[in-house]
């Protein structure tokens, strides 16, 4: 008769999430996680199988925990709702955010096939909210989303090569600047 578990998979992915984006891609092991979530290096592998598996299972959950934060967005049409949802994204690194790790993670999303899905999905899906709430623009919506998108990302690794004021701030200041040059 099979163990019950003490803790469900959802949980346990959870739990390892953090120690993953922590690490980044190759910082961390089975028994890194397995240590902060409480179970042997064993029981990671019986229910996952292996570490790539894990990785995806847990940014997978991790998109559908991003579908129920874009539901509860502001809603509104305009400038200020579009910097503000970005305003939104930028907490999710954190208050102090160190942006090496999530780099190391962008380029496992562009490598890695299965990571590439979920970070499309995850893009496409956010892009969909800011094309909902952009005010009237001289090209389709679609296209400024595409550009308001690449904007921030940029301005994102700009800012973690030459930090000024918190990154909130200068995110702000930048895409409505944008917005400026485009007579918002």
């Amino acid at each position: 008769m099979p163990r019950r578990k003490l803790i469900s998979d959802e949980a346990l992915l959870e739990r390892a999430l953090p120690v993953m984006a922590r690490a980044g891609p190759a910082g961390f092991t089975l028994a890194d996680i397995a240590r902060e979530v409480g179970v042997s290096p064993a029981t990671l592998l019986q229910r996952f199988g292996d570490k790539k598996t894990l990785v995806e299972r847990a940014f997978a959950r991790d998109n559908a925990r991003f579908v129920a934060w874009l539901e509860d967005l502001p809603r509104g049409v305009g400038a200020d709702v579009v910097v503000g949802i970005y305003g939104e994204a930028t907490k999710l690194f954190g208050d102090e955010p160190s942006l090496a790790d999530h780099l190391l993670w962008l380029r496992e999303d562009i490598r890695d096939p299965a990571l590439n899905r979920l970070a499309r999905e995850r893009f496409r899906l956010f892009r969909e909210v800011i094309v909902e709430r952009l005010p009237p623009m001289p090209i389709p919506a679609e296209r400024a989303a595409d550009l308001l998108d690449a904007m921030y990302h940029g301005v994102v690794v700009q800012w973690a090569l030459e930090p000024r004021g918190a990154l909130a701030d200068f995110m702000a200041d930048s895409l409505r600047d944008c917005f400026r040059l485009c007579g918002l």
